[in-house]
């Protein structure tokens, strides 16, 4: 009786002729899993940009958002209706500055937070760049989720000024659209044809 030398076809479907990662030829990554790099790397870009914002606008800053915060809705900082900023900062100098740097160092704080997110999720961002591993999709998300959840939606619900508000909308926006990339289907067939070879 004779039996095959062969082994069977076994493993990752990268390797059947109908895949859509075919034996033999290098691994291209896919569309998806550049769009995910993309939005990695313009989360953490637009969240440096914001913190460098604060850094930069430092008590002027801090000052235009409490003005807006107290003109947008001054009920919801403890003030009467109808009241206005200039209203209170005329009658009590002393203690609107108090609370313009109260505020600054609140923003410094969020800033540095979103700034060592914004690395976290760029270094996450470089380790999925080359096998897309579990671990590193992992290492993404929590940035990504912790970033968008944290300081910049905190941000965004302040008042903040148009620059500051932008760059925090897009850094928000896109690290919950990185964190989701990263979990399709997609990236998981590159990171299993990755591994086959």
């Amino acid at each position: 009786m004779s039996h095959p030398q062969t082994a069977p076809r076994t493993g990752t479907p990268s390797s059947f002729p109908d895949s859509e990662y075919p034996a033999g030829q290098p691994v291209r990554k896919p569309g998806l899993v550049v769009a995910l790099l993309a939005a990695t790397a313009l989360s953490a870009f637009s969240g440096a940009v914001g913190a460098l914002l604060v850094y930069v606008g430092g008590k002027d800053l801090a000052d235009r958002n409490v003005r807006n915060a107290v003109d947008s809705d001054p009920a919801a900082v403890g003030l009467p209706a109808g009241t206005d900023a200039a209203d209170v900062a005329g009658m009590t100098r002393t203690a609107w500055d108090d609370v313009v740097t109260e505020w600054q160092s609140t923003m410094s704080a969020r800033a540095a937070i979103a700034l060592a997110l914004a690395l976290a999720l760029l270094l996450a961002g470089l380790f999925v760049a080359g096998r897309c591993a579990l671990w590193a999709r992992v290492l993404l998300t929590v940035p990504a989720v912790g970033g968008a959840a944290f300081p910049h939606l905190l941000i965004l619900r302040d008042a903040a000024p148009a620059g500051l508000y932008a760059s925090s909308l897009i850094a928000a926006a896109s690290a919950l659209l990185a964190a989701v990339l990263c979990w399709l289907p997609p990236v998981g067939r590159y990171r299993e044809a990755v591994r086959s070879r």
